[in-house]
């Protein structure tokens, strides 16, 4: 499976880099250079998957979407108590309001309405 993971260098200032699965909420490694922490990461997707099945939780899919998709900003106009909403789930489920906006109209789109 391939899901999104993210390399970053740690903000502790360490010189160390952070790999980091977005689909997988607390899933992450570290290393000394970002091919070690991708290495890692290897290691926790498998340990994280197990642990998930271990105790009866859902395993979130992948992403299918092409992330080398170029992305485009815009500006969205919503009530507030509706924006309140959107950030209380996203919230929950770990998600930024543009991952989850786009999965909304992902979503809407394939339903055929």
């Amino acid at each position: 499976m391939e899901y999104t993971v993210r390399i970053f260098l740690d903000p502790e200032g360490d010189d160390d880099y952070t790999a980091e699965v977005e689909e997988l909420k607390g899933c992450f490694a570290f290393g000394e250079t970002p091919e070690k922490a991708l290495k890692g990461v290897k290691t926790a997707i498998r340990l994280w998957i197990e642990a998930e099945k271990k105790h009866g939780k859902p395993i979130p899919k992948p992403r299918s979407k092409n992330i080398t998709d170029p992305k485009k900003r815009f500006n969205v106009i919503f009530p507030e108590s509706l924006l309140k909403g959107l950030d209380e789930y996203r919230g929950k489920h770990g998600m930024k309001r543009s991952e989850l906006l786009a999965a909304a109209v992902e979503q809407f789109i394939s339903s055929g309405r």
